[in-house]
């Protein structure tokens, strides 16, 4: 059913020689231009920036990283683990687990050259090269090269690899900064912004905005967030600096649903623009969803900084995944607007834009039952008096499969078919469900089948009109059965928006700063780089 896009991948150099590949992949999912200046368009494209698999201490083959980021995301960089200068010893020796990821790191690099070298398709997907630098003190970076063949080096302080990054044209992006000094969180009094514009404000971590907001520090063995390590604290010190997020996946799963994506506003998909974009911080991150965030001040765009004015004319312009929650504009780090989607009513007139249908996959056995598995799913979804826009992926990294895939293909306006897998082993965050977004233009009457292949044959119908306000669940057997849910319809008007206002300098005596953060009600959030507005100049007498 499905038209895939059959791409002849340049040849790979492995140990066991040159091979041939041809590798089937899906298009990205793309937005369209957004228009940020007069005279400018800038496409809103979607990667990873941190992600780890066998080479290092993580799972996953160099081959199934690249299938699977080439699958759905627009750039990738693979960072596997290269040094920790000041790692003491650990008790019963943990420290070998490092020490021999950093081992494989340094046999493979070679590898990892190639294949990064070998994957970049400009227009369709970019790659770029990095690694991982551990430390305590310090914390950790992620560095981001545009040219092959980056040099491996064991570099015995910070300064040492800003001086690396400075001469080499490298960016180097702070890695979990929200953690405690000393224990591997970021050490800003080293904080260079010209080699690190951007910081990860949100991985598989958590969420390193705030001490108190969402998406606390609770997976890892470094404790808690820690005040003075936020993305706040940063910016009330007077750092500029952007944000980013990534995954840190170790499952091998680039653009692990739920962990981070990077989302930079770039005018082509190439490794120039993507960097030039990341390095003048045009920058902004997603928890999960791949929310469209559009935010200006003043005509200029978010990562700018712009002189003295009274007047600050803000514009927002968000689409959304789900329904909005809440949309915030913050100076320096206090809410000044908010706004609520989610709250507007939805009329007959609301069927005259696209709506959002949510389809999700998986439940079945909690561990406490000891029959833990994998479920594949395998389906066709098709579409009736009505036209399917996209469908848009949100694919966990768990359960670890080296040969298993989640894929979308043959989309067009009438379906597609899904491959896809489940669990409640290594599930992310415990959520042992994978999810497709659909936007689709229709009215009550549309109707939304689904052909089931596997686990079990079944078809099941709903319409539109039957979705709104309402949801649907189905059992593919009796309990403990897995299941799956067509959920509400979202419609334009809560999951969309657009406004304007205007702040003033007021009594302002130093540096403003804005972002924005938007909050849906599934939870999944994005927040933009800041726009600074420097301080007012002193009349000359």
């Amino acid at each position: 059913m499905f038209l895939k896009r059959n791409i002849k991948q340049t040849a790979l150099l492995y140990s066991v020689g040159l091979i041939l590949m041809n590798i089937i992949f899906v298009s990205c999912n793309k937005e369209e231009p957004l228009v940020v200046h007069p005279g400018k368009d800038y496409n809103i494209y979607f990667g990873d920036l941190h992600n780890h698999n066998s080479v290092g201490y993580a799972k996953g083959s160099l081959q199934r990283s690249f299938d699977i980021a080439r699958s759905h995301l627009d750039f990738y960089t693979l960072t596997p683990h290269s040094s920790w200068h000041d790692m003491s010893k650990m008790e019963k020796n943990s420290q070998l687990h490092w020490e021999n990821g950093f081992k494989r790191t340094k046999e493979q690099w070679g590898d990892v050259q190639k294949i990064t070298a070998a994957y970049n398709d400009p227009g369709s997907f970019v790659t770029f090269s990095g690694f991982e630098w551990h430390s305590s003190f310090y914390g950790d970076y992620c560095l981001l090269s545009k040219e092959d063949n980056l040099p491996l080096e064991m570099y015995p302080d910070l300064e040492s690899l800003q001086k690396f990054a400075r001469e080499n044209g490298v960016l180097i992006i702070p890695h979990h900064p929200g953690y405690l000094q000393g224990h591997r969180g970021a050490n800003f009094n080293y904080l260079d912004t010209d080699v690190s514009p951007v910081l990860e404000i949100y991985s598989e971590h958590g969420s390193a905005e705030s001490v108190d907001g969402p998406f606390p520090y609770i997976r890892h063995s470094m404790g808690g967030r820690w005040a003075k390590n936020t993305l706040q604290h940063a910016l009330s010190s007077g750092y500029r600096i952007g944000v980013v997020a990534s995954t840190d996946d170790h499952l091998g799963y680039p653009g692990a649903y739920g962990e981070g994506l990077a989302a930079v506003l770039a005018e082509g998909l190439s490794r120039e623009s993507i960097f030039n974009a990341i390095k003048a911080r045009r920058t902004y991150a997603v928890s999960g969803d791949r929310i469209k965030l559009d935010f200006r001040l003043n005509g200029h765009i978010m990562g700018e900084e712009i002189p003295f004015t009274d007047k600050r004319s803000i514009s927002i312009e968000v689409s959304g995944w789900d329904k909005i929650d809440r949309v915030e504009v913050l100076k320096n780090n206090h809410v000044i607007k908010r706004q609520f989607p989610v709250d507007r009513p939805v009329t007959d007139s609301s069927w005259g834009q696209p709506v959002l249908l949510r389809i999700e996959f998986g439940w079945g056995p909690w561990n406490d039952l000891n029959i833990s598995r994998i479920c594949d799913w395998e389906a066709d979804v098709e579409i009736s008096n009505g036209k399917l826009i996209d469908v848009y992926p949100c694919f966990q990294s768990g359960p670890f499969s080296e040969t298993k895939r989640n894929l979308i293909t043959g989309k067009t306006e009438e379906g597609f078919s899904i491959e896809t897998y489940t669990s409640r082993k290594q599930a992310f965050m415990e959520n042992p469900t994978n999810a497709v977004v659909l936007r689709i233009s229709g009215n009550p009457g549309t109707k939304v089948t689904l052909n089931m292949q596997k686990p079990v044959e079944m078809k099941v119908s709903k319409t539109l009109g039957q979705l709104k306000g309402e949801n649907a669940v189905f059992f593919t057997g009796k309990f403990p059965a897995e299941s799956f849910i067509f959920h509400p319809v979202v419609f334009s008007g809560n999951y969309s928006t657009r406004f304007n206002f205007t702040d003033t300098a007021g009594t302002q005596e130093d540096v403003n700063w804005y972002y924005v953060r938007v909050i849906q009600v599934n939870g999944q959030m994005a927040w933009s780089s800041p726009i600074w507005v420097e301080k007012k100049e002193p009349v000359a007498n």
